[in-house]
């Protein structure tokens, strides 16, 4: 799912202490309805209908620009929608606007449980009425589809009070709580009183934020991250271009072997979030590792026996902590090791009962294929037995056939010969017959009666 972080706007009412706002060189400003529904139809048409998230956050408050709910109705049908919040225009009005816009999700950034933190956190926010707005928030939101999260973010002056702070704001009923530890946001937070993360030690710069997030400024500019506060690098113009360009700009610049400047000084664990500090990934990505120093722990060492908690105290004497740390590393990279080769004998047995799994398939498929050939053989057969049956009962019926008709010509013959012979007999008897004398003399007598006869019809006639 693409994931967008579009600015709803650039201003804020209150300066944090972790948080360069104040450094901002690029135009500030609230994005427009026009600029918001041009950006989102250039989303649209890139995704095709499929589901995409987007966060309303950037360098600014988004509930100073007025038209925050209706940029979310717009695409609540479309879209897992969010925002960060410092909270102080948190009211009931606010956010019955934000459930009928139909917002997922409000992290409000909650970073001390103290009131004289809490002012120096966020610039002279008061305690009460933050606590107050997150409280009406919670209990509005009860019943929604919307929820109210909070975020703790990580500097020196609170350090102390993380777990506190969580405690706090578990006992609303706020789950989870998350951290974010400080950085030095692209560069332009330099302050060790704020912030004292070390810069990282690589020069990967593939940034989980770049991969993973667009990030779209209030004028529909599309920059390499919010941090880029001068707008020095901008991968394209929603305004003027397709998505699908700037998308091409971004796979070329993670592409490429050099990052940029303001990556250089970078130290957000997001940077490199992917890494594992251990091969064996045991403990899971570095940006897991930085904030399970920040979870609650009851007893640091709960994991270790007394051996290795008197091995700890021993080692914490003579100033050999990392040396232990070496030690530790070194043992789950032996054992990785031997994982790996298990894995990889494993992995060859696997391989050779694929291999047999295979031949055999193939022998059975060969043995269905034989008995498929059987099969139309045995068929084959049979029908060739029922042809020759039915040849061989044609040809006995022809042979009876041509019995009966051997008869009927003897009959016929028989009839023929017996007729021949009344002829001949007839035949004598006629020759007798005209050899009589009467009978020639009466054949005479006939004639000339005849002669006589036609005379007369004449004479009468005439």
């Amino acid at each position: 799912m693409l994931h967008f972080e579009i600015e709803a706007t650039s201003n804020c009412n209150i300066r944090c202490l972790h948080c360069p706002h104040e450094l901002i060189s690029r135009p500030s400003g609230r994005m427009t309805w026009a600029t918001f529904t041009t950006v989102v139809d250039k989303i649209r048409a890139h995704l095709r209908g499929e589901k995409f998230s987007v966060s309303f956050s950037g360098m600014g408050e988004p509930m100073l620009n007025p038209q925050i709910y209706a940029f979310i109705k717009h695409i609540s049908n479309d879209a897992l929608t969010a925002f960060s919040s410092n909270g102080s225009v948190l009211t009931e009005a606010n956010v019955r606007k934000l459930i009928e816009s139909g917002l997922d999700t409000v992290y409000v950034s909650f970073n001390a449980d103290q009131p004289e933190l809490f002012a120096k956190m966020t610039g002279g926010l008061l305690f009460d009425k933050i606590l107050g707005n997150v409280k009406t928030a919670l209990e509005t939101a009860r019943g929604s589809t919307l929820k109210i999260l909070a975020n703790i973010s990580i500097t020196k002056a609170n350090e102390d009070r993380v777990a506190s702070t969580r405690t706090l704001l578990e006992g609303l009923g706020i789950a989870p709580v998350t951290t974010s530890l400080c950085h030095s946001r692209g560069g332009f937070l330099q302050d060790e009183t704020v912030c004292d993360t070390p810069p990282l030690q690589t020069q990967n710069w593939s940034c989980d934020v770049l991969k993973g997030t667009l990030f779209i400024d209030w004028e529909g500019k599309v920059l390499i991250c919010a941090h880029d506060l001068s707008g020095d690098y901008p991968l394209g113009d929603l305004m003027t271009e397709p998505l699908e360009t700037i998308l091409e700009r971004r796979m070329t610049l993670l592409a490429g072997k050099r990052g940029l400047k303001i990556c250089e000084s970078c130290n957000d664990v997001m940077r490199i979030g992917d890494t594992f500090p251990l091969e064996s990934r045991a403990g899971g990505s570095l940006r897991d590792w930085m904030y399970w120093l920040h979870e609650p722990h009851a007893d640091p060492l709960s994991e270790a026996n007394e051996a290795m908690k008197w091995v700890l105290q021993i080692y914490q004497k003579k100033n050999g902590t990392d040396v232990l740390v070496n030690r530790l590393l070194a043992i789950e990279n032996a054992t990785h090791r031997t994982l790996v080769s298990e894995r990889e004998e494993l992995a060859s047995v696997i391989r050779e009962r694929d291999e047999l799994i295979r031949e055999r398939d193939e022998l059975i498929h060969a043995r269905n294929r034989l008995a498929n050939e059987r099969d139309g053989l045995m068929r084959e057969r049979h029908d060739l037995t029922i042809a020759r049956d039915a040849l061989q009962a044609d040809q006995a019926q022809r042979l009876r056939d041509r019995g009966d008709l051997v008869q009927t010509i003897d009959l016929l013959q028989q009839n023929l010969d017996a007729r021949d012979r009344q002829f001949a007999t007839l035949h004598r008897d006629y020759v007798a017959m005209r050899q009589n004398k009467i009978w020639r003399f009466a054949n005479m007598l006939v004639h000339d009666l005849g002669r006589v006869h036609r005379f007369f019809r004449r004479q009468s006639a005439s």
